[in-house]
């Protein structure tokens, strides 16, 4: 059978997914995280005897890819068109007879929901740990560069001048929120859900009273390592619309992280560049081209991730339950993982091996476009400092800066051709002043402070003590 693009092709899936990431989402995982719920039930009911132990064990001897191969229940899908009811078909004929003391009470959202947990929570296991890579990473070049004085921008001008390591720094502290929005969102959906048919666990009931049908769910949760439900789950969409959420949130962060190396690798601009070797090319007709192709596409899967999120919170059930989540969230929460997974990977990959022109960086700070009018902001305090009038010197070095742009002069020979101006600073001065590598603030100073902030607190292992809160 040919292979289907993108997550299964040879030449797309390593473009939108990561190998460790695919592996959570196979279809063998799948099914096998089906078959650890069942497991977990059949346990609780052999530990408070309503099932014989004998049949107990057969079944769940026959849990397994091996024993019940899933070629079998896609052949009942087709007879019987339910795929729980395929998934049940399948498995008496492999079991036999002790497989009519199988998934005796729960309903298919139960094994579905709380299956496709165990796989969220493998699934953030891997993007946990690579957001902490990406935060060190982020946190190791800040402090390499957070001297590296740069152009800051804004509106896509010249404004000031700042750091290289402080815009790194920034990316860093995002990336520390979004993995405490990870470790604060699986307190809202880390939770198995063995409820039965409208939530009410009526069957187990019958089979167990009360507190056995409590029980039961709470054998079953210890299990797998999920937390227990107050009230069943089966109408509460929200929760995974929320885990669609957070990742968007994180690529759309590394989407815009993404851009914004593209654009500094501009021709006309050629601050940083992403790392290549001799033998990567960036065209099929134009041998010259280096086209930042790994940082653009990583915003390219941030809008394909949100779409997938909008998906999820699109779901509207009716009454308790209906199967209009189905499509929606055995597609869209594996793909937001897939391409989060992808995105992580490749903007890691891009920063570690950062390609800085500092030397570039300075030359910029006097672009011929710019005339040397980053330095308006300084000089005006400085004027203000001298004089107390802040909105005269705004207004003056507006007018300067507007008659420098239209001469198409230097903004220091236009600003030193003022009588006024001259009576104010001496040369000396102006030359300090006109310093744009000296201009920039606290920038090295809140590097530091991020990252010791953020050394000082670790997140490894958070996520774990919270799901055993």
């Amino acid at each position: 059978m040919d292979t289907l693009i993108p997550f299964r092709s040879l030449l797309f899936e390593e473009m939108v997914s990561t190998a460790e990431m695919r592996a959570v989402w196979t279809e063998e995982r799948t099914v096998e995280s089906w078959m650890e719920v069942e497991a977990a039930i059949t346990l609780a009911q052999m530990q408070l005897n309503l099932i014989p132990p004998e049949a107990g064990e057969r079944i769940i001897e026959f849990l397994t890819i091996e024993r019940f191969p899933i070629a079998r229940i896609r052949e009942r899908k087709g007879v019987h068109g339910h795929l729980m009811v395929a998934f049940l078909k399948a498995f008496r004929e492999a079991c036999g007879p002790a497989a009519e003391h199988f998934h005796l009470g729960p309903t298919t959202q139960d094994i579905l929901d709380t299956g496709l947990t165990v796989q969220l929570r493998e699934a953030n296991d891997v993007i946990v740990d690579q957001l902490r890579t990406l935060e060190d990473v982020l946190c190791e070049q800040a402090l390499r560069y957070k001297r590296t004085v740069m152009m800051g921008r804004t509106h896509q001008q010249h404004a000031v001048p700042m750091t290289l390591g402080f815009t790194l720094a920034v990316w860093a502290s995002e990336m520390r929120d979004h993995l405490e929005r990870l470790r604060q969102g699986e307190g809202r959906w880390l939770y198995g859900s063995i409820a039965g048919a409208v939530g009410t666990q009526s069957a187990f009931v019958e089979l167990a009273g009360v507190d056995g049908a409590q029980e039961i769910e709470a054998i079953v949760c210890r299990a797998l390592g999920l937390r227990r439900p107050t009230i069943a789950l089966h109408s509460r969409t929200d929760r995974f619309a929320e885990v669609g959420w957070i990742l968007s949130a994180i690529c759309s962060s590394l989407g815009k992280m993404g851009m914004s190396i593209a654009n500094l690798q501009r021709s006309e601009v050629m601050e940083v560049e992403e790392p290549h070797n001799d033998d990567r090319y960036g065209s099929s007709t134009m041998p010259n081209k280096i086209n930042p192709e790994p940082s653009e596409q990583v915003d390219g899967l941030a809008k394909l991730v949100r779409a997938q999120a909008m998906a999820l919170q699109d779901i509207l059930m009716q009454d308790q339950r209906d199967s209009t989540r189905m499509p929606v969230q055995f597609t869209a929460l594996p793909t937001c993982y897939l391409m989060t997974s992808r995105a992580l990977a490749t903007i890691t990959a891009v920063i570690r091996d950062l390609v800085v022109h500092e030397d570039q960086m300075l030359k910029n700070l006097k672009h011929p476009n710019v005339l040397g009018q980053a330095v308006a902001e300084r000089l005006m305090i400085r004027i203000y400092q001298k004089t107390g009038k802040r909105d005269w010197a705004h207004t003056k070095l507006h007018e300067w800066a507007r008659r420098c742009r239209s001469e198409r002069r230097w903004f220091r020979e236009v600003v030193s051709s003022e009588k006024a101006l001259g009576r104010l600073f001496t040369q000396d001065e102006l030359d300090e002043i006109f310093d744009l590598q000296t201009y920039i603030g606290t920038a090295a100073q809140q590097v530091e402070e991020m990252v010791e902030e953020l050394s000082g607190s670790t997140p490894e292992g958070v996520i774990r003590l919270m799901r055993t809160a």
